[in-house]
């Protein structure tokens, strides 16, 4: 998915009528997507499920978004091996986030697999290179899949400015106590990347979540956009210039670029950034997260 210069593709679309998300999931992969997919394939979707609250307060991935990518998988390539996977997070269990927010349901429409990661099993690797966490248990679930579809949310995030593509791969973890990584958050976000590459982010903007108390109880925030890319670095860069946030100042995204996990060179098509840019209101990163005061040399 790159141009004639070989630029990544990031691609913006703009949702004008709930009834539509599945039409703009299917013209955006239409348009962009050659995807390597069968009907044996075994596709994860991991969406950002991280409190029991609706998308409609900003805080988790509308299932709609989820259910156009299933059917349109399903539609186009024949695939019937489905898992949606989250993990047991410091303020909800994945079971009961499944139940309540309607996976449960798409479940039992389409047939799919909710996986727990928290009870699911896994391997421990070893990931020498990483600045924090030098072992990462993997779930087997994502280790046997063959492609892997991540949907997160636009948000802002307390600690770290901003959460979207990168940081929802922090919830790939099975540990449920994830608090006790705050302290490192941007090296535990980038080593989980290590670990956990996906090969296709979603984004879900229809609504998104501003202020200071990100990324649970912030203000919601009609984006009305939907944000799809290969690349998790570009997809970041680009959502944190349509926030107003400066990517250069966000810790886990110069790192990640920086660690080769994606590319900041990249080609947007769709809606211009001009057209999906807001402002968010923000917060100052906390003391130990800051990047440009004290971590130049990191």
């Amino acid at each position: 998915m790159k141009n004639a210069a070989g630029k990544e593709l990031v691609h913006i679309s703009k949702i004008r009528e709930a009834h539509n998300i599945y039409q703009t999931v299917k013209n955006t992969f239409d348009t962009m997507l050659d995807l390597d997919l069968n009907s044996d394939s075994a596709v994860v979707i991991k969406p950002n499920l991280c409190a029991i609250k609706t998308p409609e307060t900003g805080t988790t991935t509308d299932v709609r978004v989820v259910e156009a990518i299933v059917v349109y998988i399903k539609d186009k390539f024949g695939v019937s091996n489905f898992s949606l996977i989250e993990s047991d997070g410091t303020q909800v269990l994945a079971d009961m986030a499944f139940k309540l927010l309607g996976y449960e349901r798409l479940s039992r429409k389409y047939g799919l697999k909710l996986v727990n990661l928290s009870k699911a099993t896994f391997s421990v690797k070893e990931f020498s290179t990483n600045a924090f966490l030098r072992k990462i248990r993997i779930p087997k679930v994502i280790e046997d899949s063959d492609f892997f579809i991540s949907v997160p949310k636009i948000k802002t995030h307390s600690d770290c400015s901003f959460t979207c593509a990168l940081k929802n791969q922090y919830g790939c973890n099975p540990y449920s106590r994830k608090t006790i990584y705050h302290r490192r958050l941007h090296d535990a976000i980038v080593d989980f990347n290590q670990a956990f590459k996906p090969n296709l982010v979603v984004v879900d903007g229809i609504v998104a979540m501003e202020g200071s108390r990100g990324p649970t109880d912030g203000i919601p925030v009609k984006m009305n956009t939907i944000i799809l890319g290969r690349d998790p670095v570009a997809v970041d860069h680009l959502v944190a210039r349509a926030m107003g946030i400066n990517p250069d100042n966000v810790r886990y995204l110069v790192e990640a670029k920086k660690r080769g996990l994606g590319k900041v060179d990249y080609h947007i098509v769709g809606t211009s950034l001009n057209e999906a840019k807001m402002k968010f209101r923000t917060n100052p990163a906390r003391w130990y997260n800051l990047y440009g005061l004290l971590n130049r040399d990191l």
